[in-house]
């Protein structure tokens, strides 16, 4: 145990010191959605030079399967590769870089990335590049809170910000009529939004301007098409490239394409926090977190408020509700398992036509949900259920399958509409 500690300790590393404005290294971030680009901001804003990954490629394939041996789910490959990616680019100076890359305790696999990646990075001969690996499931805030009392607050604000352009980009995609117009208007909120934060504007402004900018898409059948809600494993379902742009195929076949926000897992993150705390009775921690979960519940209904008119699915569940109703399948806090499920349960009752379960191959909790959605859809009038799972391998049959699948969707929302009175 004093051992795992010891590894695991994030200021026995000396972490602060990459934070040190002296130090002048470049953060680099990896890109698992355009969040990445808020948390870029936060740095600069504290005057800390940051990157973030391009998004992943072919290249970024190669490079991971060079440097990992099969064994590795495919996440791991992808951030390994991205990180090779950078190393390998032109300009990188190893004496002015770090690499963000949070790790987490328990079964999953994510906890290991950071140590395989400090290998490679060492093979490589960047023995001195720093890793910076924030515990998610234990101390992450306050290991970020390192960059001052602020920098959390910035970064919450602009991910519940980029889970809201998501969201309105997403509703008004499919029935846009000037095609290629809502992903524009997306692209330019984003820069408003980041803009906002690296030079501590504001984002509440900015997000409001935006929420009027997508009003003014023009639109035609507007929720004529099956929804299609998308659960699984978090890198995989915002990573476009390591789930064949899935969101984009979804809607090239006819359907809508509904997303949980990437708050919903740090909401998560703090749930798993306060038992942690409650079980270790370390009650003041407990305390701190719990002020915490409810200043960012506050945060994020505020600034969903400033959209609402722009949104038809704006307000999101609270974590204990998905808790509650993952708990019939598995128990209730079973990590990224009990949030698919509990947010298939969810997209189920308000309506939607179909779930896709996304995991990388041999996930555990991935598979732990597959497992479940049998029972599931017993229990919800047999909603089409598919899973997709991802290991980079080209599979000849993927487009098929979602093919058959949004053609069951299509049924379902049909025979939805006939049984409404």
């Amino acid at each position: 145990v004093k051992v795992e500690e010891e590894v695991f300790d994030f200021k026995k590393r000396g972490t602060p010191s990459f934070f040190n404005k002296e130090s002048k290294r470049t953060v680099y971030i990896p890109w698992m959605g355009d969040h990445a680009f808020v948390m870029k901001a936060a740095f600069e804003s504290h005057k800390v030079p940051a990157e973030v990954f391009s998004e992943s490629d072919a290249e970024t394939l190669e490079w991971g399967r060079k440097f990992t041996s099969g064994k590795e789910c495919y996440p791991c490959i992808l951030t390994t590769g991205d990180i090779v990616k950078t190393v390998k680019s032109p300009g990188f100076n190893p004496q002015k870089a770090a690499f963000f890359m949070p790790t987490a305790s328990g079964p999953c696999r994510f906890g290991q990335y950071h140590k395989l990646q400090r290998m490679v990075l060492d093979e490589l001969g960047c023995q001195e590049v720093p890793i910076i690996s924030p515990n998610q499931a234990k101390n992450m805030y306050k290991e970020l809170g390192l960059q001052g009392r602020n920098f959390v607050q910035q970064v919450w604000e602009g991910v519940v910000a980029v889970d809201l352009l998501d969201k309105m980009a997403r509703e008004n995609r499919p029935y846009e009529v000037n095609k290629g117009e809502t992903e524009g208007i997306y692209q330019d909120c984003l820069d408003k939004v980041c803009r906002a934060i690296r030079d501590k504007g504001s984002l509440p402004g900015a997000l409001k301007e935006a929420g009027n900018t997508f009003q003014g898409i023009r639109t035609q059948g507007e929720g004529e098409k099956p929804r299609i809600g998308i659960v699984g494993e978090i890198f995989v379902r915002n990573n476009k490239f390591s789930n064949d742009y899935l969101v984009n195929q979804i809607e090239e076949l006819g359907g809508e394409a509904w997303l949980p926000p990437f708050t919903e897992w740090l909401f998560h993150v703090n749930g798993v926090l306060k038992l942690y705390n409650w079980l270790m009775k370390d009650y003041r921690s407990y305390l701190t977190v719990l002020v915490r979960d409810k200043v960012q519940r506050y945060s994020e209904r505020r600034l969903t408020r400033l959209v609402a008119g722009a949104l038809n699915n704006g307000e999101e569940p609270e974590l204990k509700e998905i808790w509650r109703n993952a708990a019939p399948y598995l128990p209730s806090w079973f990590g990224e398992a009990a949030l698919s499920l509990g947010k298939a349960v969810d997209y189920a009752r308000k309506g939607l036509s179909g779930i896709i379960n996304v995991m990388p191959f041999t996930c555990l909790p991935g598979t732990i949900t597959t497992a479940a959605l049998k029972r599931f859809r017993e229990d919800y009038d047999d909603i089409p259920c598919l899973v997709m799972t991802y290991d980079g391998l080209e599979q000849t049959n993927t487009t098929t399958r979602l093919e058959a699948f949004i053609y069951q969707t299509n049924q379902y929302y049909h025979s939805q509409l006939k049984g409404k009175p």
